[in-house]
C-alpha cells in the first residue's frame, strides 16, 4: 500500500505541473489525495477480509480509486483496476486486487 501511494505521489507532481499548476498548487492537492489514497486503499483492505464479503462495497471502493489515481497519472495501475472491475470474479478477482495493491515488492 506504502509504494502505490509514494509512486503515485512522484507520478502526480509531474502529472499536475504539466497541466499547469504550479508548485504551491500541487503540493496541497497531492497532499490531500496520499489522504485519500489512505483512506480508499484502508477500506478496501478491510472489506477484502471480512467474513461477509460484498462485492458491491468493493466495486465501489475500486471505482473511487480508480478514478483518484488516473486523475493523479497513474494511468497504469487505475487501467489495471478498471480492467479487474470489468471482470469481477469472485474469489479470484479478491486475490488479484490483493496481490496488485497490498503486496509490497
Amino acid at each position: 500500500m506504502k509504494k502505490i501511494i509514494s509512486e503515485t505521489e512522484v507520478i502526480a507532481y509531474d502529472h499536475l505541473k504539466a497541466f499547469g499548476f504550479a508548485e504551491e498548487q500541487v503540493i496541497p492537492l497531492v497532499y490531500r489525495a496520499k489522504k485519500d489514497l489512505q483512506e480508499n486503499l484502508t477500506k478496501l483492505e478491510i472489506l477484502l477480509y471480512e467474513d461477509t464479503i460484498s462485492i458491491d462495497d468493493i466495486n465501489n471502493v475500486l471505482h473511487a480509486l480508480k478514478g483518484l489515481l488516473f486523475n493523479l497519472g497513474n494511468h497504469e495501475l487505475a487501467e489495471k483496476l478498471n480492467e479487474i472491475r470489468s471482470h469481477f470474479e469472485s474469489k479470484a478477482s479478491l486475490k488479484e486486487i490483493s496481490q496488485l495493491l497490498f503486496d509490497e515488492k
